[in-house]
């Protein structure tokens, strides 16, 4: 008995990691775990629900090993930048091992981590960002009260912003919070409240129903963890947008608006992982949270079609990431909008809204020792992420789509090569082509399909309208010269036909992007 109460007492002390920071989609670490991770040298880390927490890489990487020295500078390199995290993880293990063998250790001191990290980007032909050189500073502090509970402040100064920005601007300087939130994490449970980042799905071009196309969220989120099941719930505020109806203007000039989600995911033995998701986006003038949607383990379609009825725009997704022998990976995403099944009014001849992402890794190819190989298909249909009636029911946040970034009615593919020289230097070979058709989550919701009969049927073509083409062929170069600094580059030739959607129009183009990262932080320990 005495040892079953030690061996708890050790779990709940011993079952966070000395820090709990989420990991920016954006962070240069990602050069490396992606490839790592796709390549199947991480099958522990879960790339499938978004933002990983720094302790979760530190586990991972505590368990690769590799004779390739190509290999073993990469990973030299991701931890000496996980060092601490690596450090508590291992300390953890060797305790649980040692269950009453020996007196457990007084809890830790509360440390505080301070820091700075800084883009420096400038780019050639991107006509919705201004054009001057760009910089953004992330002033970043990290409060670990004890193993469980801690505290993240990511601040954003920035001076370039896009035609689509929502915020204020001081002198040419733009700013908000990019994260900031209280959590409390232990081996099977995380609990978070703030703002922070979430991507749900292992697209590596993109998600389909949450991904990082639109600023950060203001969100709750309760994530359950075993070995083999992981279910989590949410909910998220969203912008408020304006009321244009004056027959609804009476309640409020502006729409409230909030995201509840669930998902369930089953991972056996870190090479399969599938997962299912519900969301509901929903609000309205004058409204508030809806707690038949703050239901975790409830259905949101039926609670929504039995009633009392609230207009919502409901989300269905199946994704897996599956990994098999000689370093191949298959995933995908399965994202359901809207599915017509009745036949009976010109209503019922609008086409589905869905959206399908499928893609393909093959690591170290014909054993080219550090390369990787990625192909993705990607179409998300008219009028998806899209509202017929109510502006609020958008899938937008702050004018930005909240799935995948291109939005809707379009056809995507890539094909991409990559290779690490040097555990510092990456370079990848880049191919893409786009099939944008007019329809977009911002504009008008089409009804074409009402000017039809049953009896005549309605059909479309995808995409809709006039398609632009859009070919890129180029190169991207990574480069980390050093601990706190890198360098990334990408040089492509751009095809457009039916530019900008103008039938016979066309455009040709080289675009230069060149970003500099540069890095500093440090632990204290408080007395």
């Amino acid at each position: 008995m005495k040892r079953i109460l030690l061996l708890g007492i050790l779990l709940i002390w011993s079952s966070g990691a000395l820090s709990q920071e989420s990991l920016p989609p954006y962070h240069w670490s990602w050069q490396y775990l992606d490839y790592l991770k796709s390549a199947g040298y991480l099958p522990g880390l879960d790339i499938t629900h978004r933002p990983v927490q720094r302790s979760a890489v530190a586990g991972a990487l505590s368990e690769v090993t590799s004779p390739d020295p190509i290999i073993q500078g990469m990973l030299r390199i991701l931890q000496t930048e996980f060092r601490p995290e690596i450090w508590q993880w291992e300390a953890g293990k060797d305790l649980l091992q040692q269950v009453g063998e020996k007196i457990l250790e007084p809890l830790p001191k509360p440390q505080v981590k301070a820091g700075i990290f800084s883009l420096f980007n400038w780019q050639k032909d991107r006509p919705d960002y201004q054009k001057e050189l760009g910089y953004d500073f992330h002033p970043l502090l990290s409060v670990k009260w004890n193993r469980n509970f801690s505290a993240l402040l990511n601040g954003r100064f920035f001076n370039r912003k896009n035609e689509r920005y929502v915020g204020k601007e001081f002198r040419n300087l733009y700013s908000y919070v990019e994260q900031g939130y209280l959590q409390y994490q232990n081996r099977w449970l995380q609990v978070k409240f703030g703002r922070d980042f979430m991507q749900l799905g292992p697209g590596r071009s993109g998600q389909l129903l949450l991904s990082d196309n639109s600023r950060p969220f203001d969100l709750y989120l309760v994530r359950l963890k075993s070995k083999y099941l992981s279910f989590s719930f949410w909910g998220i505020q969203l912008n408020r947008r304006s009321v244009t109806d004056s027959t609804l203007q009476q309640f409020a000039t502006t729409a409230n608006r909030y995201l509840n989600g669930h998902r369930l995911a089953f991972n056996y033995r870190d090479r399969y992982l599938i997962a299912f998701t519900e969301q509901v986006l929903y609000g309205g003038p004058a409204s508030t949270w809806e707690l038949g949607y703050l239901n975790p383990i409830g259905n949101y379609y039926g609670y929504n079609a039995n009633g009392p009825y609230t207009a919502a725009n409901l989300f269905y997704t199946l994704d897996w990431d599956l990994y098999f022998p000689h370093r191949v990976n298959f995933y995908g995403e399965l994202l359901i909008d809207d599915l017509q099944i009745d036949n009976e009014t010109p209503g019922d001849l609008e086409p589905n809204e869905i959206g399908l992402l499928m893609g393909f890794n093959w690591g170290n190819p014909f054993r080219w020792t550090g390369s990787l190989f990625n192909a993705e298909y990607v179409q998300v249909r008219n009028r998806t992420y899209n509202a017929p009636v109510y502006d609020w029911e958008k899938y937008l946040h702050r004018n930005e789509v909240i799935g995948y970034y291109l939005g809707n009615d379009f056809k995507l593919a890539h094909f991409n090569l990559e290779k690490w020289w040097l555990p510092v230097l990456k370079t990848r070979l880049i191919s893409r082509i786009i099939r944008k058709g007019e329809g977009t989550v911002q504009g008008e919701f089409n009804t074409d399909y009402l000017n039809y009969t049953v009896e005549e049927g309605y059909h479309e073509p995808f995409p809709w309208g006039i398609v632009e083409k859009h070919l890129q062929l180029g190169l991207e170069v990574f480069f980390r010269p050093h601990r706190l600094a890198n360098v990334s580059a990408s040089l492509a030739w751009n095809r457009f036909d039916n530019y900008q959607h103008v039938e016979g129009q066309s455009k040709t183009e080289v675009s230069f992007y060149l970003s500099i990262w540069v890095q500093w932080d440090k632990w204290w320990t408080i007395k």
